[in-house]
C-alpha cells in the first residue's frame, strides 16, 4: 500500500497591508514645537530687556523671526517626516501665497522705528498718482539755466526782514519761536485752513520770507526746489534738476532730506545726491552749483553716498555755505563762498551723518558744530580745522539731532538707536581742545528729533516719547505722551507738536507733566510726517511726504 502523501501545511494567513508612516513618526513634530517655542522666548527675553527701547523692542522683531522662519522651513524640509509630496506641496503653497499677497499689496508706510505700519491694495491710487496729477495741473515751468557771472537776475531780490523763518529750525536753528504767543483754546476757534494740497516726496521743511515760502520736493525724475504763495498755497516757481535719489530700502523713501536757506535774496538748497545749488529766491533762476560728494572725493572717485541719502541743511553764515559731505583728506566739511560756488576751505577726515551744521560761540571761539556718523565734531569757521571730536554714535551711524549749546563751555548731543544724551564740557589751553562728559542720559534717545530748551530743561521726544529732562543733572522729569518720530517748536511758555501721524498737539513746558491743551488733525494720518512745522506771523506750515498745509493760528 502506497504511502500517502503528507498533508499539505495550511499557508500562512496573508500579512496586513503596510500602511506608508511619516519617516519618525509623529516623534518629529517635537522638534518643530520646540523651535517655535525657543522663538518665542527668545523674544520675550529680548522684550524684556528693551522694554523701554522703542527702537530694539520692534526691531528684536527681526532678530528672531527670520532666523526662526529660516529653522522651521530646514525642519520642515529636511526633517519633518511628511513624503516629499506632501512637504514640496505646502512649500510651494506658501510660496504661491507669498508672490500674490505682494502682488496684490504693497507695503505703504514705514514708521520711525521701520516697521511696516500701512498696508494697502495695489488699485487703490496711491499718494504718489495724487501728487503727479497735481503737479501736472501746475502751469508749466521753463527751465532757467543758471548764470556764469554770479548775477541771479533783474528781479526785485527778495530782503528777510522780522518775523520771517529763513531756513532750518528758524533763525538760528533753535526751533524756537521768539516773543510769540499761541491761543490754547482751540475747542471755539480752531484753526483755520488757509490752504493744502499734495505735494511732491521729501523730509524738507520750510523756509518763509514774506509771502514765500520755499521747500524741496522729489518731482519724477527730478530733484525740485518750489516757491508757494504763503497765504494761498499757489506755485510761484519752481527749480528742477534731473537727479533723482532712492534709499536702498523702503524706510527711507525717495527725494529731498534738506531745508532750503535763505539770505540775502539768494536761496541755498541741498539735494539727496549731493548737489549744493544757490538760487534766485525771487524767481528761482541758478546762479551756481557743486556736486559737494564729487568735490570732496578723488577725481573719477567720489565720495560715496549715506544710505539714506545727504541730508544736512545748508549753512550759510558770513561768506561762507557750509555743508558736511564727509570724506578722507581733510575734506570731510567743506565751505564755499555764497556768492561764486567756489570752494574756500575744508577740514576733518571724517564718515557724514544726516545732521546739519550750525555755529556756535564757544569759550569764545565761533565754532562750527557738525554732527558726524560717529560723534560731534567741532571746527574753526575761518578756516575750517578741527578742533576737537567727541565720539558719540551708534551701530547704523545716525546722528540725525543737532547739538544745543546750554552754556558758553557747554553743549547736549544725542542720538537714538539705545545710545541717548551726553551733556559735554570743554575746555583749553591755547589752541589744544579737551572735551570731557558730565553726564549721559540712556533715558532721553533723539534718533533725528530735535529739541528745545527752556528754564533749564530740554524738551523732546525720546524714541517717540514727550520727555522733560534737567540739562544740570540729565535726571529725567516726566515722560508722557506717544507722538513717534515728530517734531517740536518752543513758543513762548508753549510747546508745539507735530506727531509722525500728522496731528498738532499743544502742551505747556513745564517741570512738571502736563496735559494737551489743544489738538487737531493737520495732515493725512496715513503719511509719515517727520518734516518740522513752521510757525511764522501766526500761521502754521506743516508738510510731509504726500502734502502741504498752511492753517492760521492767530
Amino acid at each position: 500500500m502506497m504511502p500517502t502523501a503528507p498533508a499539505p501545511q495550511d499557508a500562512p494567513p496573508p500579512s496586513k497591508p503596510i500602511v506608508p508612516q511619516p519617516n519618525g513618526g509623529r516623534g518629529r513634530w517635537k522638534i518643530g514645537a520646540a523651535l517655535l517655542a525657543l522663538a518665542c522666548l527668545a523674544q520675550s527675553v529680548l522684550w524684556a530687556l528693551w522694554w523701554e527701547d522703542p527702537t530694539h523692542f520692534k526691531m528684536s522683531v527681526l532678530f528672531v523671526w527670520p532666523a526662526a522662519v529660516f529653522a522651521l522651513l530646514n525642519w520642515w524640509t529636511f526633517f519633518s517626516g511628511w513624503s516629499w509630496r506632501v512637504r514640496l506641496g505646502v512649500l510651494g503653497a506658501g510660496c504661491a501665497a507669498v508672490v500674490v499677497f505682494f502682488n496684490l499689496f504693497q507695503l505703504d508706510r514705514f514708521d520711525g522705528d521701520m516697521v511696516p505700519t500701512r498696508i494697502v491694495p495695489v488699485w487703490r491710487p496711491s499718494a504718489d498718482q495724487a501728487a503727479r496729477d497735481f503737479i501736472a495741473s501746475l502751469p508749466a515751468t521753463t527751465p532757467v539755466p543758471a548764470t556764469t557771472n554770479g548775477s541771479p537776475s533783474d528781479a526785485v531780490p527778495l530782503v528777510a526782514s522780522d518775523g520771517d523763518w529763513p531756513g532750518y529750525r528758524g533763525m538760528d536753528r533753535m526751533g524756537v519761536v521768539r516773543e510769540a504767543t499761541l491761543r490754547t483754546d482751540w475747542s471755539v476757534r480752531p484753526p483755520k485752513e488757509l490752504w493744502k494740497h499734495p505735494v511732491g516726496k521729501a523730509w524738507s521743511s520750510f523756509a518763509v520770507i514774506g509771502d514765500m515760502a520755499f521747500t524741496q520736493e522729489q518731482r519724477g525724475d527730478s530733484e525740485a526746489v518750489v516757491a508757494y504763495s504763503l497765504t494761498t498755497g499757489q506755485q510761484v516757481w519752481s527749480h528742477l534738476d534731473p537727479v533723482k535719489w532712492s534709499a536702498s530700502d523702503a524706510q527711507g523713501g525717495t527725494g529731498p532730506r534738506a531745508t532750503p536757506q535763505f539770505d540775502s535774496g539768494l536761496l541755498y538748497t541741498q539735494g539727496a545726491t549731493g548737489l549744493l545749488s544757490c538760487l534766485d529766491a525771487a524767481t528761482g533762476r541758478g546762479v551756481w552749483s557743486a556736486d559737494i560728494l564729487k568735490d570732496a572725493g578723488t577725481p573719477g572717485s567720489p565720495v560715496p553716498n549715506l544710505g539714506w541719502g545727504t541730508a544736512g541743511s545748508p549753512l550759510v553764515v558770513d561768506q561762507f555755505v557750509i555743508v558736511v559731505p564727509g570724506g578722507k583728506d581733510e575734506k570731510s566739511v567743506v565751505a564755499y563762498d555764497k556768492q561764486t560756488g567756489q570752494r574756500v576751505w575744508s577740514g576733518g577726515s571724517r564718515i557724514a551723518s544726516y545732521g546739519s551744521p550750525r555755529v556756535e560761540t564757544l569759550l569764545g571761539e565761533r565754532t562750527v558744530l557738525v554732527p558726524l556718523g560717529d560723534g560731534l565734531a567741532g571746527h574753526a569757521l575761518d578756516d575750517g580745522r578741527e578742533l576737537w571730536f567727541f565720539k558719540w554714535g551708534n551701530g547704523p551711524q545716525v546722528n540725525g539731532a543737532q547739538p544745543l549749546l546750554v552754556a558758553d563751555n557747554s553743549l547736549l548731543f544725542g542720538c537714538g538707536y539705545g545710545v541717548g544724551t551726553v551733556r559735554l564740557e570743554l575746555s583749553r589751553e591755547k589752541s589744544i581742545w579737551t572735551v570731557t562728559q558730565r553726564w549721559h542720559s540712556n533715558r532721553f534717545r533723539p534718533k533725528f528729533n530735535d529739541f528745545v530748551l527752556h528754564n533749564g530743561h530740554v524738551f523732546g521726544l525720546d524714541d517717540g516719547t514727550l520727555t522733560c529732562l534737567d540739562i544740570e543733572t540729565g535726571k529725567v522729569k516726566w515722560k508722557s505722551g506717544r507722538y513717534g518720530y515728530g517734531q517740536i517748536l518752543l513758543v513762548g511758555e508753549t510747546l508745539l507738536i507735530l506727531s509722525e501721524d500728522g496731528r498738532v498737539i499743544l502742551r505747556r513746558a513745564a517741570t512738571s507733566v502736563s496735559e494737551e491743551l489743544a489738538s487737531f488733525q493737520a495732515l493725512d494720518p496715513n503719511g509719515i510726517t517727520w518734516n518740522h512745522p513752521v510757525l511764522v506771523r501766526g500761521k502754521l506750515l506743516v508738510r510731509n511726504a504726500i502734502e502741504a498745509a498752511c492753517f492760521e493760528l492767530e
